[in-house]
């Protein structure tokens, strides 16, 4: 079946805010009442009434048979759309990817808010001129040499790097997520925990 590129202004603008399709996403899973896709995304049924009423007229969502309560399916478990008629790539590529930074960002905070009260920020310039900028603990000042504080992975570097090196990184990299993937457990008991790996040419060096 061919693909069909959605590009009404509307449509895109729906499709892209984050809190619109975790509105709809019930919808494209399985048709269901207003009340029960409610439940799924703690929005009150009234408030997703009348996103159900603009997802309708929109043509991504229909009423599915005749019973009461209306029961509501996408017309469609996958849409693609063309984010260009609305806004340029850049701000796209931020849309699509704030809120999994914005929740990482939260993960930081908390984690290092259990690690310490108290933290600083350290600027350094290197011999070379680089300006680097670590956090560290008010401990870690007053205690040089000491054991750092475990912090959560967040590291950036630049690198430079041979087409052929980056490509067997960014292989590397994409290769032990997978591997963990595997082996993500099953148990109540253990944390889960967000991973963001990411690599690409540096837009400062051109």
């Amino acid at each position: 079946m061919a693909h069909v590129i959605l590009d009404d202004p509307q449509v895109v603008e729906v499709l892209l805010d984050h809190d619109r399709m975790r509105l709809l996403t019930p919808f494209m899973a399985a048709p269901m009442t207003i009340a029960q896709a409610a439940e799924i995304t703690g929005c009150p049924p009234t408030s997703l009434g009348y996103w159900v009423k603009r997802f309708v007229r929109l043509g991504l969502v229909r009423e599915v048979g005749t019973q009461r309560p209306a029961v509501f399916g996408a017309v469609s478990n996958e849409f693609i759309v063309d984010p260009s008629r609305v806004m340029p790539l850049e701000e796209m590529l931020s849309g699509v990817q704030r809120p999994s930074w914005e929740r990482m960002l939260r993960g930081y905070a908390r984690e290092y808010g259990r690690l310490s009260p108290d933290w600083l920020l350290r600027f350094h310039v290197t011999p070379e001129g680089v300006l680097t900028r670590r956090e560290l603990t008010r401990e870690e000042l007053e205690r040089p040499g000491g054991p750092a504080a475990q912090r959560p992975l967040g590291e950036w570097a630049l690198l430079r790097l041979s087409r052929e090196d980056a490509q067997a990184f960014r292989e590397r990299l994409s290769g032990v997520v997978q591997e963990f993937l595997a082996r993500s457990s099953e148990l109540e008991s253990d944390g889960v925990y967000l991973v963001h790996v990411g690599l690409t040419r540096d837009p400062v060096h051109g």
